[in-house]
């Protein structure tokens, strides 16, 4: 594709842009109404995680607890779940769990987030703002087809980080979190797409269609409500896990692959030193993220919940990368 083909997309893009921004812009205005529980669970509602000083750890909730129901619902009702508001601080839920073979109930009282919460909430925004930012400043300065690929990945994966305001309507909710859910992987895809563009190694458009079968998996959970069952549950994580581990683990080996062939020379000039620090550093650590998930749910290590800001540096380094191979990125 020639550089007047790829500026074709300018138009679009700038516009799906500008759109992804004022989302992102109201998401982070509404970061002031969440309120913190501060506990995490695998995909079998036990207790992997129980954050010092939150609300979960003064109700007396603990890790290895098996959560049966919140406020009076079911965990396995997906409906009822859905429908109701989230909390607001000063909120009290009932908590309902299985320790040590025994059911007892605990009173949770939601509040503001600690510290850790307040951080990561604003720079999981950031670090959405950087991929929308700089992918879309490199294709706006440059428009060549990996610029394209580029800006494209960058506004459809921004999604993963800038989540949008809370809307009151059930069904506008639900709606809307299915959209996000649909663009977030369709975003996954076309990191490894772009890669593919840029290395030259043969992009397909079949590439879009493992993405595509996620997104629209975990749409129709959001939007059918099936019964969480634990056998659903493990099923989703296995099966949303490979997916993203197979468009990770791939970018990361084409990255590899096309560093380890190329001459000194050639490794300069095509950008690929910067490709391979931001695909080592960028997605390593969620990649290890991803994969205890999969196989070890109950395993949380040190800093975890920060991992994913190691993203950050793909839009930075990637940008610069297409930037500097100039017109042999077309």
């Amino acid at each position: 594709m020639s550089t007047v083909d790829a500026s074709k997309y300018k138009i679009q893009l700038t516009i799906f842009g500008a759109i992804v921004a004022i989302w992102g812009i109201f998401g982070w205005l509404d970061v002031s109404n969440y309120a913190q529980g501060g506990w995490g669970t695998d995909r079998n509602n036990v207790v992997n995680q129980v954050l010092a000083g939150s609300p979960a750890e003064a109700g007396g909730l603990m890790i290895g607890d098996e959560i049966l129901s919140l406020g009076g619902i079911a965990l396995t009702d997906a409906n009822a779940l859905s429908r109701r508001n989230r909390p607001e601080i000063g909120d009290t839920w009932e908590f309902v769990v299985v320790r040590d073979g025994n059911e007892m109930s605990l009173d949770v009282t939601f509040g503001e987030p600690v510290a850790q919460r307040k951080f990561l909430a604003h720079a999981g925004f950031l670090v959405g703002f950087c991929f929308l930012g700089f992918t879309m400043r490199a294709y706006l300065q440059k428009q060549t087809q990996s610029t394209a690929a580029l800006a494209l990945a960058g506004v459809l994966f921004s999604f993963a980080f800038l989540t949008g305001p809370y809307l009151e309507s059930y069904t506008m909710r639900n709606i809307a979190n299915a959209i996000e859910t649909i663009l977030v992987f369709l975003g996954v895809a076309s990191i490894l797409t772009f890669l593919m563009v840029h290395l030259r190694s043969g992009a397909n458009k079949l590439l879009y269609l493992p993405g595509l079968a996620a997104g629209l998996f975990i749409a129709w959970r959001i939007l059918a409500t099936p019964e969480a069952t634990s056998g659903l549950n493990t099923f989703a994580s296995f099966f949303i896990g490979a997916i993203v581990l197979f468009y990770l683990g791939g970018s990361l080996l084409a990255v590899y692959k096309s560093y380890s062939s190329a001459t000194a020379s050639e490794r300069d000039s095509q950008g690929l030193n910067l490709m391979l620090i931001g695909a080592l550093v960028g997605m390593l650590p969620p990649l290890i993220s991803v994969l205890l998930g999969v196989v070890a749910p109950q395993v949380v290590l040190p800093g975890q919940a920060f991992y994913f800001l190691s993203f950050v540096l793909l839009p930075i380094t990637w940008s610069m990368a297409v930037l500097k191979t100039g017109a042999t990125g077309e």
